[in-house]
């Protein structure tokens, strides 16, 4: 719970005194009919409209799973519908061409676990099949405050530097495509993967620092909780559902990073995958920012007034707090996760130098 806290302080700090230590203003009488009983659309783009019905019915089963394709949805909507699709997976087919000839040139094709060692040694390892160059951790500006396309994986496969999302993203949308199994999983601000060795057992890959970890360096490093793993928040394997769940995650946080509004778009995004998945953390906690934006944007456009949207906004603010809670959810703060990034990289580089 404490960094729940923390992290929501960090978020809307300069409203948080307010919510948290003086509910006065519920009790405010009415002055005059205050019209702000809806969380209304800021901003209306027909391209996040139409990637956010395409994923719902991929996430429903209406239409086949298909991670390439729900990629590029967040992508193409995030460029106002101007990506071409064809080019996106020539892209993506082209990697997965040269991936191919290295299981076949290295004679692995009968081994189940053929496509995860070839990732790997795409990923991690400098050779002709990445260009000499590994895919690395970019540690200049990983939660992309100057350029939000880091979180885009054709901007990992551009430029070979990426962070804990697009990473384990592209490693997922590859495999898929090569016939292979892995399977995304999550820790507290933290993604990866996870698939079953030749034995049957699991195997974690963590792509951030281009090794393999164990449940428990995860539960000790990110400190995280019994209730968590138990309610299946951390360390599951997701299944195709719960990738496209994430994937319309990735469409909420990038219609926000563009227009800088967590209005009804990013609501309906957080509760369409809550009406099947409830204890989906991701979206709990993007339909807690949007309670909290919206306050913000009530004080500033009537002040301290009473509504029933307020009140109501308020309300399932603090249920959705107390859920989160009860499950176990937790994360570190970003000054914590960037220094377990850098530790675990100098560790990894230390013992691949000895």
């Amino acid at each position: 719970m404490k960094h729940l806290l923390l992290l929501i302080t960090i978020i809307l700090y300069p409203f948080l005194p307010a919510w948290s230590r003086d509910v006065s203003i519920l009790n405010y009488p009415p002055s005059d009919k205050v019209p702000f009983d809806t969380i209304p659309y800021m901003v209306h783009d027909e391209s996040f409209v139409n990637s956010l019905n395409e994923l719902i019915n991929m996430f429903d089963g209406n239409i086949p799973y298909n991670l390439k394709r729900a990629e590029y949805l967040v992508e193409n909507a995030y460029f106002n519908g101007k990506l071409n699709y064809n080019d996106f997976s020539h892209e993506i087919d082209s990697v997965v061409d040269i991936l191919n000839r290295y299981i076949d040139v290295n004679n692995i094709r009968n081994y189940r676990t053929a496509p995860n060692y070839a990732l790997f040694q795409f990923f991690t390892k400098p050779s002709s099949m990445n260009g000499n160059l590994r895919f690395s951790y970019d540690l200049e500006d990983p939660y992309g405050k100057k350029d939000y396309t880091i979180f885009f994986t054709s901007h990992l496969l551009r430029t070979h530097k990426g962070q804990c999302t697009t990473m384990p993203l592209l490693y997922k949308i590859l495999c898929d495509e090569l016939g292979g199994q892995s399977a995304l999983a999550m820790g507290p601000r933290h993604l990866y993967i996870k698939h079953l060795d030749e034995n049957g057992a699991w195997t974690n890959v963590e792509l951030t620092h281009g090794g393999l970890v164990r449940d428990i360096w995860m539960i000790e490093s990110m400190n995280i909780s019994t209730e968590a793993i138990r309610n299946g928040i951390f360390l599951c394997a997701f299944n195709e559902q719960e990738t496209i769940a994430l994937m319309i995650m990735q469409l909420a946080k990038a219609y926000y990073a563009k227009y800088k509004s967590y209005d009804a778009f990013v609501l309906l995004c957080a509760e369409s995958v809550l009406d099947f998945l409830p204890t989906f953390s991701n979206a709990l906690v993007l339909k807690l920012n949007v309670h909290y934006y919206q306050f913000n944007k009530y004080l500033e456009r009537y002040g301290e007034s009473e509504s029933e949207f307020l009140k109501s906004n308020y309300l399932d603010y603090r249920k959705t707090l107390h859920f989160l809670d009860t499950l176990g959810y937790s994360q570190p703060t970003v000054e914590e996760y960037n220094d377990i990034i850098i530790k675990n990289q100098q560790e990894s580089e230390a013992l691949k130098n000895e």
